[in-house]
């Protein structure tokens, strides 16, 4: 069987997609490395996670994350970098995670003459231009904007999330296969007891950040304690940039009690911690780069069996309204609007009872890696000139 490396511009400590990924192809007889990096050398330089399952983290070359022109040098020192790696493992097909690795994957890959994949968890132009401003900011995006577009087209195969982001890629190459974030379907296996315990606990995973609702969901918190609620919330991430801590303690002050961070959590300890709440929340705000996304957490908190209260952007509804898992709003709406929904479920737990379990068959039976990984096989079956299997 063949050998992949897996380049990301991240320490993977794990990467759920990546991660997802890397099993999968392991589990079918292929040996795995994942290059990495590790920005602040806060990780063992080299892991086993499997006997076919190697971790090599890239360290010793210091850096933020973020864009602009003080990243640029890092990155490209990394790149350099991944190159004697490369060299070392030498492998058949070199599997790009996102387009900040894309680049030195395509240089090893095309010099090399082996396969190279592109898989796009993110459109990486649209990704980072709310945060390039000022003139400089409009020409970056654009060369970012026409370097990934380049890039794309010269790899063998795009690997994205969803349809939405598949059709921008498809106008760039015609092998465009789509594997969505789904959660592995043992998630969705146990029910979860919502509204049905002395709290109201609501959950948010994922890099806190007002603009995926942070200080909403402060407002939502102290609200529904205001009406006589006995709501928690917690949070599970990390925030993102570090300021946004120092605005949501401000917003939560004098109902700290009320409040748990986790930080950041291992991927396989996740469901526990989801289980523990009453309903998932996603509420994003409106920007352009969310109108479409398909968040993995919408489908996490599904598995778990948690009714979703998230905005009504048209990926996200497509989701909530076939599978009758949550409540959409507007992205607008204030909390005292959002806390209605809630308090209404907490007085009539049965509602939100039938939407999570709803969500939890959807995860069963549709929305679940199991049901993608086919795909992923089939295309590396295809790179490497095999026969690909049905389905």
């Amino acid at each position: 069987m063949a050998r992949i490396a897996m380049l990301l511009a991240n320490p993977f400590r794990p990467d759920p997609r990546v991660l997802k990924e890397a099993r999968s192809l392991t589990d079918h007889g292929h040996q795995v490395m994942i290059i990495c990096w590790d920005r602040e050398n806060a990780y063992p330089a080299s892991e086993r996670l499997a006997p076919t399952l190697q971790v090599r983290r890239l360290q010793g070359i210091r850096s933020s994350y973020g864009i602009g022109a003080r990243q640029i040098l890092p990155l490209m020192r990394f790149w350099l970098a991944s190159t004697p790696a490369l060299n070392a493992f030498d492998p058949d097909v070199v599997h790009c995670h996102d387009f900040d690795t894309l680049p030195a994957g395509l240089l090893w890959g095309k010099f090399h003459r082996r396969r190279v994949i592109y898989d796009a968890h993110e459109h990486y132009a649209d990704l980072v231009k709310p945060r390039l401003v000022g003139r400089m900011g409009t020409w970056l995006y654009r060369v970012i904007h026409s370097a990934e577009s380049v890039c794309a087209s010269l790899a063998d195969a795009v690997i994205t999330v969803d349809e939405t982001l598949a059709a921008i890629y498809r106008r760039l190459h015609n092998n465009v296969i789509v594997l969505g974030h789904y959660p592995p379907i043992q998630m969705a296996q146990v029910a979860t007891p919502v509204f049905s315990r002395a709290e109201l606990t609501m959950v948010y995973a994922g890099r806190l950040s007002s603009d995926r609702g942070l200080q909403l969901y402060a407002d939502l918190l102290r609200n529904l304690i205001n009406q006589g609620i006995p709501a928690r919330l917690k949070l599970v991430g990390v925030f993102t940039p570090k300021q946004e801590e120092q605005l949501f303690a401000s917003a939560v002050q004098g109902l700290e009690t009320h409040v748990e961070i986790t930080g950041w959590l291992p991927y396989d300890t996740m469901s526990e911690a989801l289980r523990t709440a009453d309903v998932g929340l996603a509420l994003f705000q409106s920007e352009a780069r969310y109108l479409n996304a398909m968040p993995v957490k919408l489908f996490e908190y599904m598995a778990c069996g948690l009714p979703v209260v998230a905005s009504d952007f048209p990926a996200i509804a497509s989701v909530v309204r076939s599978a009758d898992c949550g409540a959409l709003v507007d992205a607008h709406v204030g909390a005292q609007d959002i806390a209605r929904i809630l308090i209404s479920w907490w007085m009539k737990p049965e509602n939100p009872q039938r939407l999570g379990e709803n969500g939890r068959k959807a995860a069963l039976n549709m929305y679940n890696w199991e049901n993608l990984e086919k795909r992923l096989i089939n295309l590396y079956l295809e790179l490497l000139g095999q026969a690909a299997s049905p389905g």
